[in-house]
């Protein structure tokens, strides 16, 4: 099958049409990818970050057809359209049961995987599946408890990006940061996940602020439902909401500088969910009498704190309503020999999210 894997860290993806994936075993099945988001988190591992081994296929946001289902698969069926989430809930670890099913026990970390283990293979070499999904590919072989059915009105494009970005965003307003009606909202970072977060926060009718240093990702932002957006050195976000502060923050970028910004915004009493995937060795500091003195809440917020069993049918119906634009969340489709040039073009922060099709 044709794949855009990475051989070298740093180096660009290489499409080739002799990569090679084994049938799918017991509780496995394979799904024929129709639709895959480039995601930041692609672009990171690709360069080598977050102890991912090469060489590897990414991709982790992605739907498509079941093709094949393995023994014992009686929850899924050949023919079903499908979204791939890249943390399959078991339902019985501790986690899971206790609804965390976005921290799963069973979930391994790419730097936990043995490449010679994988199901994937090209040119005579063991290839890892990056995330364990690997939708830069055109089929994936993964847990039959990693796929969630979709509906036959959601294309498979916007599908795709309910695998990840708008989960991760809307679930650290609705869910982390348990925002509610009234409430000041400030969401740092506009990129798809921070845009999902703001489509989140608005639910709650209060103020939502929007921080980006991109004059057409603030724009976009406004039109998702933010009441005001500024760049990270505007002045005016120096001034207290209400007087005393916003009551939530989302740092959709997370890195030291952007986290102590929302700290400081954050009135007493109030919450900070930070939702990027920051850097290992990016440390910050706070003062024991601030932490004491201010009570502020510290939340991180891994895949939105969602429970993808109860949140796909949410945001589908939130899309159909019209409070979910999925739309104004895809820049374009292009086909998978073209995914260097969206890497290009992301990393620069001339597109939002584009999807591709293998």
């Amino acid at each position: 099958m044709r794949a855009a894997v990475s051989w070298e860290a740093g180096a660009p993806f290489r499409v080739q049409d002799d990569v090679e994936r084994r049938d799918p075993g017991p509780g496995e099945v394979v799904v024929r990818i129709r639709a895959a988001g480039v995601c930041q988190t692609d672009m990171s591992l690709s360069k080598g970050k977050f102890g991912q081994t090469m060489p590897v296929i990414l991709g982790h946001e992605g739907a498509g057809e079941v093709l094949q289902v393995g023994p014992g698969v009686t929850s899924s069926a050949v023919g079903d359209r499908v979204l791939l989430t890249w943390v399959p809930a078991c339902g019985h670890c501790y986690f899971c049961v206790r609804g965390q099913t976005y921290i799963c026990a069973t979930r391994k970390r790419s730097s936990d995987r043995d490449v010679n283990e994988g199901p994937l293979s090209a040119q005579g070499q063991s290839v890892m599946q990056g995330l364990g999904t690997a939708t830069f590919a055109e089929e994936a072989l993964v847990p039959a408890h990693g796929v969630l059915p979709i509906p036959d009105d959601l294309p498979y494009e916007y599908a795709a990006l309910l695998g990840c970005a708008v989960p991760t965003g809307l679930g650290a307003a609705l869910n982390t940061g348990k925002v509610t009606p009234g409430e000041s909202v400030m969401v740092i970072g506009c990129g798809a996940v921070g845009l999902s977060a703001v489509q989140g926060a608005r639910a709650g009718g209060g103020t939502v602020v929007a921080v980006d240093p991109q004059a057409s990702r603030r724009a976009l932002a406004l039109e998702l439902g933010a009441t005001e957006a500024f760049a990270p050195d505007d002045p005016r976000l120096n001034e207290p909401r209400n007087g005393v502060g916003f009551d939530v923050a989302i740092d959709a970028v997370a890195h030291s500088s952007t986290i102590r910004q929302a700290w400081d915004a954050v009135r007493r009493g109030g919450r900070l969910v930070v939702v990027g995937a920051g850097a290992g060795d990016d440390m910050l500091e706070f003062s024991a009498q601030e932490l004491f003195h201010d009570q502020k809440s510290l939340l991180g917020s891994y895949y939105g704190s969602s429970d993808m069993r109860r949140e796909l049918p949410r945001m589908v119906e939130l899309w159909r309503s019209g409070l979910l634009h999925l739309d104004r969340m895809v820049d374009g489709i292009v086909p998978l020999d073209d995914i260097n040039d969206v890497v290009r073009r992301q990393a620069s922060g001339e597109v939002l999210r584009v999807v591709v099709t293998p």
